[in-house]
């Protein structure tokens, strides 16, 4: 096993142990299964999160931040910015890096989890 398919596996045994306990101090399974349904969600957008930053969702802009944020008004050098190695780096494939799979794989599972609860 991977070392993110064990950090899953372990976030998802403890979150059912956690379940267990509340529903030994009289938790109905309405409330248990509310919050393994929001675990999930709140893992979900760190997985989100995790995708989104290794996609170079600002790359190209740098010419524009310069010309945003420079204090003096005056003309930028004329700089040439390589079209085709911007191009290639947009364009190239989506990264899932193990944080990301770690985050949607136990996020989906808690919240599976959580319809079967309040099912």
């Amino acid at each position: 096993m991977k070392k993110w398919q064990r950090a899953a596996t372990g976030t998802v045994g403890a979150g059912l142990l956690v379940a267990l306990v509340m529903k030994i101090l009289g938790q109905s399974l309405l409330t248990i299964g509310n919050l393994l349904f929001m675990v999930g969600l709140a893992l979900i957008v760190f997985g989100a999160i995790c995708v989104l930053l290794r996609g170079h969702l600002l790359t190209g802009t740098r010419r524009l931040f310069r010309r945003a944020f420079r204090q003096k008004v005056e003309p930028l050098p004329d700089e040439k910015v390589p079209v085709r190695h911007v191009a290639s780096v947009k364009n190239s494939p989506i990264v899932i890096n193990a944080p990301a799979r770690f985050g949607l794989v136990a996020g989906v599972c808690y919240v599976i989890l959580g319809i079967v609860f309040t099912i």
